[in-house]
């Protein structure tokens, strides 16, 4: 960039380059410029003082990339770039409101959003410490064991609270966690506005928005999609780097290996190498440092409840407790559907058809009798062990002796079928005729009166 095109606040050559120059006032003179702090592909951070003196970290929106700035106006490079430029001051805004709904102890925030000189602003709270990389760097026994791991449980209850509100950081790394001076962190410099904008603009898509060693592999993608396991990734890098002393190989380096089938270049974490350390601490950071988003964990809840020892204590003793419920509520299923059971009336049987009633007609007066006489042949007795043999008779004429005199009863009357179509006349309804009915001998006449009859009529 030609820096003899940028003119300065009082018309001279700003030895600053693009940046404003110390002294510089913003927003009707609400703030004022006091150093530099850092600058990236979209933007500028300035420490500046409010009205009040209070210190305040000021972001401008600045894409180098289209745009300049002569005196203290942010110009376009090119007219070309007017509606990139408008679209890109639109996320910057967009940004900056979503942040500034986000009321979180660890998360940066936002007082004020404005805009001057041909752009935009935001005002920030100002966080006095270190970031987390210049403590890796130059200060690397500042930390413990024991404060990492609630450094990093600190920080997922951000990110958890980010996530919730459908927010995504998507720029994660040592240099956007600053530590105050208690070593509270702070997450600063969301990237969501910058991911956005390199989809609007021609060439700001040339400017990378990643950092090798911590942003994953679906980052470098254009059009990827990208979920809270994103994040993850890159905060898992981040301390990953913090335990272990080194940052991570590049998520494409990992990628390309596992594309080759090769050994994955990345040293998993473990209790033999790093001893200070449980074994949930570490596995859960080499989980989410998987190359594939699907076999990371999916929301910072679930990792901070996996090395959060107290909330895994709680978890394991909520899930043996619904675990009891659910047993009783099955019992109680199961003894009620008893009770229920035992308390209906049984159900009706299928009646079963008497055999051969189409052939059985209902009995009456003669076929009583002679079922009851059938019923005798079962038991022996006298009656159906008596067989009378009368004296010889001389024959009358037509009438053989035989069949007149030999009177023989079968056994069973009601197995013969000329006695069953014999008609048995009804007796009288009289004691006498009701007494005589019953007698053994009107039965036997009965019997016989029918085969009688038939030999007489032949």
């Amino acid at each position: 960039m030609d820096n003899t095109s940028n003119i300065g606040v009082h018309g001279h050559l700003d030895p600053f380059g693009d940046e404003l120059s110390p002294g510089t006032e913003l927003c009707g003179g609400q703030y004022t410029i006091e150093s530099y702090l850092n600058s990236g592909g979209f933007g500028i951070t300035y420490l500046a003082r409010d009205s009040l003196g209070r210190k305040i970290v000021i972001k401008e929106c600045f894409p180098g990339a289209i745009c300049c700035r002569t005196r203290q106006m942010v110009r376009l490079r090119s007219k070309g770039g007017e509606q990139e430029f408008d679209k890109i001051l639109e996320l910057f805004e967009k940004e900056a409101r979503a942040l500034s709904e986000l009321q979180h102890p660890y998360i940066v925030g936002v007082h004020q959003i404005f805009k001057d000189n041909g752009t935009a602003y935001m005002a920030l709270d100002f966080i006095e410490g270190s970031d987390l990389l210049h403590v890796i760097e130059t200060e690397p026994g500042r930390l413990g064991p024991g404060e990492i791991k609630r450094l990093l449980i600190k920080v997922l209850d951000a990110v958890t609270y980010m996530h919730e509100h459908d927010i995504l950081h998507r720029d994660i790394s040592p240099d956007n966690i600053l530590l105050d001076n208690d070593n509270s962190p702070v997450l600063i410099d969301f990237g969501a506005a910058r991911e956005s904008a390199t989809r609007v603009s021609r060439v700001l898509s040339k400017v990378l928005t990643v950092k090798d060693g911590y942003s994953p592999q679906e980052f470098y993608l254009a059009g990827s999609e990208q979920a809270y396991s994103s994040d993850l990734y890159a905060l898992a890098a981040t301390f990953y780097h913090l335990v272990s002393g080194e940052a991570p190989p590049s998520s494409q380096v990992r990628l390309a290996a596992a594309a080759k089938k090769l050994k994955d270049p990345l040293e998993p974490l473990t209790t033999e190498t790093i001893k200070q350390y449980d074994r949930f601490f570490l596995e859960a950071i080499n989980r989410c440092l998987s190359i594939f988003p699907a076999e990371r964990l999916q929301n910072a809840r679930e990792w901070r409840d996996l090395i959060d020892t107290e909330r895994r204590k709680r978890r394991l003793l909520e899930q043996a407790r619904n675990d009891r419920d659910m047993e009783a509520r099955v019992a109680q299923l199961v003894q009620g559907s008893e009770r229920q059971t035992q308390s209906e009336p049984p159900a009706a049987q299928p009646a079963v058809p008497p055999k051969n009633t189409a052939s059985r007609p209902e009995p009456s007066g003669a076929t009583d009798q002679v079922a009851a006489a059938a019923k005798r042949k079962s038991a022996p007795s006298k009656k159906s062990a008596f067989r009378r043999v009368l004296p010889k008779q001389e024959s009358h004429g037509h009438m053989p002796a035989s069949s007149m005199w030999k009177v023989v009863p079968v056994d069973d009357p009601a197995d013969d079928p000329e006695i069953k179509a014999t008609k048995i006349p009804e007796p009288p309804n009289t004691k006498f005729g009701r007494f005589f009915a019953d007698s053994y001998l009107f039965r036997i006449f009965g019997a016989a009166r029918g085969p009688m009859s038939k030999e007489v009529n032949r």
